[in-house]
């Protein structure tokens, strides 16, 4: 059995970019990762002390799910984008995943 990899992305709008138009693409980002075969978590919070950042939350079933997300038409896009910038990214493991299992 493999094991999921779990990814923290810290992001934050570009200088230019407008608040509405980043939380649109965030959420349309979220909508298109969930919508991947290997992608069973992907959600953003937007930070109240800074609004123009935000975390994203990723899961994937196994390495090869988390590469294929890299590579995808809408990860490739939403980079292109410009309208955010990685701050930092974090990789490991879910100490429980009981929440999870039960939406399954």
């Amino acid at each position: 059995m493999s094991t999921p990899i779990s990814l923290t992305a810290s992001l934050r709008l570009t200088p230019d970019a407008e608040l509405p138009d980043g939380i649109a693409a965030i959420s349309a980002f979220c909508a298109a990762m969930r919508s991947e075969p290997g992608c069973t978590f992907a959600h953003a919070m937007q930070e109240n002390e800074n609004p123009r950042q935000f975390i994203l939350w990723e899961q994937y079933r196994d390495r090869d799910a988390q590469q294929a997300h890299f590579q995808a038409p809408h990860t490739q896009s939403f980079i292109a984008s410009g309208l955010t910038e990685l701050v930092s990214v974090s990789e490991g493991v879910l100490i429980s995943t009981d929440y999870l299992d039960s939406q399954s």
